[in-house]
């Protein structure tokens, strides 16, 4: 799987951009975007809140074994783009399904609608792409991934969720977090 995540990644970094003419030309672009965030981004504080095991891929007698308050912390920058969408560069730690800790780093995009008439209250639904280390998977070396992930915020405050696709016994996980954009 990681294989094709990298293969799939090297073949689009081309595509990426409509004006980038070289790999090297988009790598200069991806980072200087995400400079942008840090530099005009504000704090972030992330805490993880629960994970919740889809009985339909886990017996009850499995779910209770995992933990599902997951522990844990993140830092982040994240700002509102010029399109109304939440962008954010960040890295987090927290308890995994067996109680261990794992990290990783990642870019977030959510493009971003307000719920009534509301300026306050958004909702949006986009993706995070990481890399990450766990301890069950390849012992700790990072690996990348790539999930959908959803958002309900009010002013400063948003409670998150990404998707784990997975088989029996195996991700078909939502995890959920709160961020808050420290004033």
């Amino acid at each position: 799987m990681c294989r094709r995540f990298i293969l799939l990644l090297l073949l689009c970094m081309p595509l990426a951009s409509s004006h980038a003419e070289s790999a090297s030309e988009w790598f200069q672009n991806t980072t200087n975007h995400l400079e942008s965030i840090w530099d005009k981004g504000e704090n972030e504080l992330y805490i993880p809140l629960y994970t919740y095991h889809m009985p339909y891929a886990y017996s009850q007698d499995k779910i209770n074994q995992y933990t599902e308050y997951p522990m844990g912390i993140g830092f982040g920058r994240g700002l509102m783009n010029e399109s109304g969408n939440w962008e954010g560069i960040y890295g987090m730690t927290f308890k995994d399904s067996h109680g261990i800790y794992q990290y990783m780093v990642g870019y977030g995009w959510i493009p971003m609608w307000n719920i009534g008439n509301s300026p306050d209250w958004k909702y949006g639904v986009g993706a995070t792409a990481f890399i990450m280390s766990r301890q069950d998977i390849m012992n700790y070396i990072p690996f990348p991934g790539l999930l959908p992930i959803a958002s309900i915020s009010y002013k400063e405050l948003s409670i998150q969720a990404a998707y784990v696709p997975g088989s029996q016994n195996v991700g078909n996980v939502l995890f959920t977090w709160a961020k808050y954009s420290l004033p």
